[in-house]
């Protein structure tokens, strides 16, 4: 069974027109990933993390929704 629940199309619609609530939503869903592969020595690199986080504000910005 998948347990995995992406977030909503409204909130990525509304990341991607810079809403800023929907944008923080999307990080807090992805914050656990982020955190796993910001590792070094199963330590958490907090500025990898923050470089992880803004290159992913970046492609949602980027990103273009044809509905």
């Amino acid at each position: 069974m998948n347990k995995y629940i992406p977030p909503d199309f409204e909130t990525i619609k509304n990341a991607v027109a810079a809403d800023t609530v929907a944008m923080q939503k999307i990080l807090a869903h992805y914050n656990a990933y982020i955190l796993y592969f910001a590792k070094q020595n199963d330590i958490v690199n907090y500025v990898y993390a923050e470089e992880i986080r803004a290159k992913l504000m970046k492609a949602i910005l980027k990103f273009e929704i044809d509905r």
